[in-house]
């Protein structure tokens, strides 16, 4: 091997800068290589990395939209739903004041109505509201029993009071008022003579031709109850209260509050 070297030594000599040169090459190459397969994974890991960041961003500001849009669309259903409970109320309200005044009146198609919108605000609006409704809705359902099982002898005891002195049946319904005035008197005192109170009550009622039997039984009927007036007065008083505690809540849940 030494004698090998010793005589190939010019040409081993002549080839040492070039193994040198190719082998700097290749090792700058391969370290060159080396850190742009580096500067390439890092540069993966960034781009991965920001769109992970930008995915979550997007996802975050879609669940953001999601949950305005539903929150929206649910206190625009709360409102509607506010809205229609308000105006059925009234619609019965009206009904019931007719009821009053003319005959056959029916408060039923109404009353549906209410409960309908009643019904919607249960399924939309939170536990206060839902409470507060509940107390329009029972209060409603007071005046609408109130009305239907006196409006009639109401209304027809207002058209006996109304005749007027110069009208021919008047003295019949003046005599009428004062004998109901009494059964009702005497049924409240629980007199011993509240029959024959009675009695005369229907006597004079047989006078005016005007009334039918069912209308005269509808007059003595009522004279078993207490004055309605204080009853209509209570019972639309607390239907306001309840209407006007309904009313302020919903402008809570709404946030619409002065």
């Amino acid at each position: 091997m030494i004698d090998f070297l010793k005589e190939h030594q010019t040409l081993i000599l002549a080839l040492l800068p070039i193994v040198f040169t190719f082998a700097g090459a290749w090792l700058g190459a391969w370290v060159q290589a080396r850190g742009g397969v580096a500067q390439a994974a890092a540069a993966e890991k960034a781009a991965k990395t920001a769109a992970t960041a930008t995915l979550q961003a997007v996802r975050e500001q879609a669940e953001h939209t999601a949950a305005e849009a539903q929150a929206a669309a649910l206190r625009e259903q709360r409102i509607s739903a506010a809205r229609n409970l308000i105006r059925a109320d009234r619609v019965l309200g009206r009904v019931l004041h007719t009821m009053y005044r003319e005959p056959d009146s029916d408060s039923t198609p109404s009353y549906d109505e209410l409960l309908d919108a009643w019904g919607v605000v249960q399924l939309v609006a939170p536990a206060p509201l839902t409470d507060a409704s509940s107390r329009v809705l029972a209060a409603a359902q007071g005046l609408q029993l109130l009305a239907s099982q006196r409006g009639e002898a109401y209304r027809l005891h207002t058209q006996l009071t109304s005749v007027r002195s110069w009208m021919p049946e008047y003295h019949d319904a003046r005599r009428a008022v004062e004998a109901l005035d009494a059964f009702r008197a005497a049924y409240a005192a629980d007199e011993t003579n509240m029959m024959e109170v009675h009695d005369a009550a229907s006597a004079a009622l047989d006078r005016l031709t005007t009334l039918d039997s069912g209308q005269a039984l509808a007059l003595l009927n009522d004279c078993l109850e207490p004055e309605i007036g204080p009853l209509l007065t209570q019972s639309w008083r607390e239907h306001k209260e309840a209407l006007d505690t309904f009313v302020s809540c919903a402008r809570t849940v709404l946030g619409v509050n002065d």
